[in-house]
């Protein structure tokens, strides 16, 4: 049976790839987007902000949307997180106070109760999700296995509390982690850290790690990062990043690689655990 997608467009290059993977796969696509978007066609398309959700809702019902998929970079205030709430419904009461996990959980469950199947972006492009070991850079060095892992581990220590995805670690020690301002947000800040002598001074490598917070659905704000992530990263000092394999999608894998090969940064794939 063809699907009827609906494609809940943020920032960045991942929406347009969902978007071109729908077509593909003959679906008949609604895009909803959120940022002001002009570069995603489908064959009905909305632009939506959060601060109106009831709309929001009212054009996934009204397609009407069989599948739901969620793609791209969406900085939420905490009124729009209460308007969202408000706007699901019984499903919002579950959240309206409640965190990414939260609001993911809400998404759940209305769709559970409105028979929308939710898929992730990895479901439509399988070969966007990071493979385990060496992804790009020079080789990882044997010394750097085991704060790597130590990394990995901060990363989603961190997201057990709901706060973010992200860590920079120097050595074995954590000395930065990802807030409500993102990732980018984060590397300015470690950056200023490296600079002021705090970290990055004793012969530690700075490491940038990313992880699946552990209560986190994989339909939803799976880790990302792609080519703008090494440069800025490298801009900070860091000289490794490790990401969660199979739970982390990269984006446009050639910029990617030349990215990590210009500016000398290990890129490695780990599972958890």
């Amino acid at each position: 049976m063809p699907r009827r997608l609906t494609l809940i467009a943020g920032s960045g290059a991942l929406a347009p790839l969902m978007a071109e993977a729908a077509r593909r796969h003959g679906d008949t696509l609604q895009v909803i987007d959120l940022v002001g978007r002009t570069d995603l066609e489908g064959d009905r398309v909305e632009h939506i902000p959060l601060a109106e959700a009831p709309r929001l809702i009212a054009a996934v019902r009204s397609f009407p949307t069989t599948h739901l998929v969620l793609a791209g970079a969406v900085h939420i205030s905490d009124a729009e997180r209460e308007g969202i709430a408000g706007a699901f419904g019984l499903a919002g009461q579950v959240a309206r106070i409640a965190g990414d996990v939260g609001l993911a959980g809400m998404i759940q469950l209305y769709c559970r109760m409105n028979r929308i199947r939710l898929i992730g972006a990895h479901e439509i492009a399988p070969d966007l999700l990071a493979p385990e070991g060496h992804i790009a850079g020079p080789p990882l060095e044997p010394g750097l296995a085991a704060p790597a892992a130590a990394a990995l581990a901060a990363a989603r220590a961190i997201g057990t509390i709901d706060l973010g995805q992200t860590v920079v670690v120097s050595g074995t020690r954590p000395v930065a982690a990802e807030d409500a301002g993102g990732t980018d947000a984060l590397l300015v800040r470690a950056a200023e850290l490296r600079r002021q002598g705090l970290v990055g001074n004793a012969g530690a490598p700075l490491i940038l790690a990313k992880a699946r917070k552990p209560k986190q659905p994989s339909f939803v704000d799976l880790p990302t990062i792609g080519a703008e992530t090494v440069a800025n990263a490298a801009a900070a000092g860091i000289s490794v990043i490790v990401v969660e394999a199979r739970g982390t999608l990269l984006m446009d894998r050639p910029g990617l690689a030349r990215a990590a090969a210009a500016h000398g940064i290990a890129i490695v794939g780990l599972r958890h655990g």
